[in-house]
């Protein structure tokens, strides 16, 4: 029998996929990317800081061209989305890594792993997920690269690992379900192995994996 694991701090309710703030209160987690700009590894960051209770929804949600520098998480926010966030090519996850460490070292851990055989890549999202910590993934495609948050993980009726379930920043926020698009773990032939398809389009490509961010709170 197929079997679902999906990270435990997300809820599902009418409003749509959701996490718990600590004041009790559901909050949501999927941020949307705008059309142009390359910010799709720093949305998918600040989405596992969302899931591991770091920040709320609000703190990300709602920003302007002013930032409050008293706060870690403005200065933040000024530093990715305003000096990184809109770079056409995408953002280094070292970058991030840095910046994140710099302004949250006291409240998380952060583990960037790329150049990886891509086994290893998979066997670190999966023991992750069922630790219950979401996982920031870059893609290779032809042409470049795409980032989300890992949230779950489907497994074959020998209990391997087949898919990877997903936060997409760039595809519509799932009202019905707890991810908006799939990486299919069985293999094709050629560089890119995979097949990655979402909610927004149905269209599919072909991806590799290629590196991860795992944020984790103290």
């Amino acid at each position: 029998m197929r079997t679902l694991k999906i990270i435990d701090c997300l809820y599902l309710n009418e409003d749509g996929v959701r996490v718990k703030a600590k004041n009790g209160r559901f909050q949501q987690v999927h941020l949307r990317q705008g059309e142009l700009d390359g910010a799709c590894a720093v949305y998918s960051a600040f989405m596992a800081l969302i899931c591991i209770g770091v920040v709320k929804y609000n703190d990300i949600a709602v920003y302007g061209n002013t930032y409050d520098k008293r706060y870690g998480i403005e200065r933040l926010k000024k530093e990715l989305f305003e000096l990184k966030g809109l770079h056409r090519d995408g953002n280094n996850f070292k970058d991030i890594k840095q910046n994140l460490e710099k302004g949250y070292r006291k409240h998380i851990s952060v583990e960037h792993y790329e150049n990886s055989d891509e086994q290893e890549i998979l066997e670190i999202i999966n023991k992750t997920i069922q630790e219950d910590i979401p996982v920031v993934i870059s893609c290779m495609f032809s042409g470049g690269a795409h980032a989300m948050l890992a949230v779950g993980m489907e497994y074959d009726e020998k209990g391997k690992p087949c898919k990877i379930l997903c936060l997409d920043p760039d595809t519509t926020t799932p009202n019905i379900n707890y991810f908006n698009c799939v990486i299919d773990l069985y293999k094709s032939d050629g560089k890119y192995q995979h097949y990655y398809y979402n909610t927004k389009d149905n269209s599919r490509s072909r991806v590799k994996l290629y590196e991860i961010l795992v944020i984790s709170g103290k």
